[in-house]
């Protein structure tokens, strides 16, 4: 069985020359390494939060991904999201802005399962807005709404569908551009955290859990692809506030104190009542998602293989993993490298904990992409920007091809220098042999065109002239027929006819045994053969007698 590029690309027991031998039959060069670097793209997962921005960046090669690097920016929440945050971020680490996959704050999205009793993407496309219409309280012109296809039987197709107002994705949108980063792709939060499977083996039921400042973005994944997710308005920040609370200090003194190592212990051994309260809150919310994100399947939470993957700022709380576990009853752990060699040394410095939802936008715009959303729709479009052809990169080419500009039309001026000459020598030529033929004309300004108009006389003449296959025309048959006549038969042409097939001659001769005479004169000869004599004679008043001779001209040249 032949496999994919893609499975291929992904096994680790292949290198690559074998696998493209294999793919391409044989006939891999390892020069095509050179269009592997001209065919690459930068690609950049930007995730703004409420307190910090975070960013991972890979390179699209045809061999696969490469990871470039992955960044991170705390702040204050007053500080977040601000455009010249974000310009300065991008600036400080230079990230390549021409592919940027952003996702808009779940709390500005609702996210819906829809069932249908068909699968057809086009009668999907047209009965999805109705749904969505009849259970949001705003008009469909004022929404943003985007779909994929999560199960497909033969007669039930099962959606995830995510709705934003365009006011809210004009507003994120506004922010981005005006830090100079334009997104290509607007995911869904959430549901976006689904693309961590193309790298990530996520296997059974899988509850993916960002848990940042100001809210917990979860994203159910079953047996590796993303089917629903939900955002929910409590993270770091409300375990932040209740520590304050517990603690009576402000909010900076309390974020130092939650960030401390063996937070959680301390807080059950001094019994932080509200800290722990919160902590409780994000669990439930867990399990509430499993209970109710596949509603056709039930709870998940008995699924023998069921577990619960944390992963953001809040999620490096030490020991949270094992605090939720004991709250929820269900396998409980941190996002970390995957057990596959040549995955984990694809994310070789990365810390996929802090950055996992960078990391999941990162590989919404790559070959792994699992998810389909893209809230730029309609007005939003991505309108690219062509300025990346005068970016330093193509310099080279650029002046490359004007050095190919130059030297080609170098060349096209010497090619019509070097036409002109030998069409002036030509023309002396033609003129010279003007000249030899037709003395006694004057030497024309455009010899070739005389030289025309004088075949086509020609040809005029010799039509008219009947000239054929023997080249004998008209008169040379009759000054042959005047040197066959003898000299002792008297015969006098009154009228002769000439067209393209015959010669008409009318005779006058003395008696009639002139015709017999010329009849047996024209048969000796095989020029005329064809000749017809028989006319009828006439006899005139004088006792002379006339008659009719007709030459054809229409011989083959064998009978000539």
């Amino acid at each position: 069985m032949r496999m994919s590029y893609a499975e291929l690309r992904r096994s680790s027991t292949f290198p690559t020359e074998k696998i493209l031998n294999c793919y391409l039959g044989g006939c891999y060069d390892p020069g095509w390494e050179k269009i592997d670097m001209v065919m690459t793209k930068n690609l950049l997962g930007l995730d703004v939060g409420s307190h910090s921005i975070k960013a991972v960046e890979f390179r699209q090669t045809l061999r696969g991904l490469e990871f470039i690097q992955g960044q991170s920016s705390p702040g204050t929440a007053e500080e977040f999201p601000q455009s010249e945050s974000v310009r300065h971020f991008m600036e400080l680490h230079g990230f390549s802005k021409d592919n940027v996959t952003c996702a808009i704050s779940g709390q500005r999205i609702a996210n819906r399962r829809l069932d249908f009793p068909f699968r057809d993407s086009r009668k999907l496309a047209q009965a999805i807005p109705f749904e969505i219409e009849a259970t949001m309280p705003f008009d469909l012109e004022d929404l943003v709404v985007d779909w994929q296809l999560v199960t497909a039987e033969r007669d039930h197709g099962t959606v995830a569908v995510s709705v934003a107002q365009k006011q809210d994705v004009s507003d994120f949108l506004e922010l981005l551009e005006s830090a100079g980063c334009s997104p290509r792709i607007l995911e869904a939060e959430g549901l976006a955290l689904g693309n961590l499977a193309g790298i990530f083996d996520f296997p059974g039921v899988r509850l993916l859990a960002d848990i940042g400042h100001k809210k917990t973005s979860v994203c159910l994944c079953i047996d590796g692809k993303p089917v629903a997710g939900r955002t929910v308005p409590i993270a770091g920040m409300a375990i932040t506030e209740a520590i304050a609370r517990d603690r009576k200090i402000d909010l900076e003194a309390a974020e130092r104190l939650k960030c401390e190592v063996g937070f959680l212990d301390e807080a059950k051994s001094t019994q932080a009542v509200h800290a722990l309260a919160a902590v409780d809150r994000i669990a439930r919310e867990l399990v509430r998602s499993l209970d109710s994100l596949d509603p056709t399947s039930g709870s998940l939470i008995s699924h023998p293989d069921c577990q619960i993957i944390l992963m953001g700022g809040t999620a490096n709380l030490g020991r949270i993993d094992e605090y939720i576990e004991s709250l929820t009853g269900l396998p409980t752990q941190l996002l970390t490298a995957p057990e596959d060699p040549s995955k984990a040394a694809l994310l070789k410095g990365c810390d996929p904990l802090l950055l996992g939802p960078a990391l999941a936008l990162a590989l919404r715009s790559s070959s792994e992409a699992l998810t389909q959303f893209n809230l730029r729709k309609d007005e939003f479009s991505y309108r690219s920007s062509y300025t990346w052809l005068f970016g330093p990169e193509l310099r080279p080419t650029w002046g490359m091809a004007l050095v190919c500009l130059l030297l080609a039309g170098l060349s096209g001026i010497v090619s019509m220098q070097l036409e002109s000459r030998r069409a002036d020598q030509l023309e002396g030529q033609l003129a010279s042999h003007y000249t030899q033929f037709f003395p006694d004309q004057p030497i024309p300004s455009q010899p070739l065109a005389a030289f025309s108009q004088q075949v086509v006389s020609a040809r005029e003449r010799a039509s008219f002239l009947g000239l054929y296959g023997g080249n004998l025309s008209a008169l040379d048959l009759l000054t042959l027929l005047s040197e066959l006549i003898p000299s002792d038969l008297t015969l006098k042409f009154d009228e002769i006819s000439i067209d393209q097939n015959v010669i008409r001659i009318k005779v006058a001769a003395q008696n009639y045994e002139a015709q017999d005479r010329l009849e047996n004169v024209l048969k000796s000869e095989s020029v005329f053969a064809a000749a017809d004599v028989s006319g009828s004679a006439k006899r005139l008043k004088d006792g002379s007698v006339t008659f009719g001779l007709s030459i054809p001209l229409n011989q083959t040249e064998g009978e000539i």
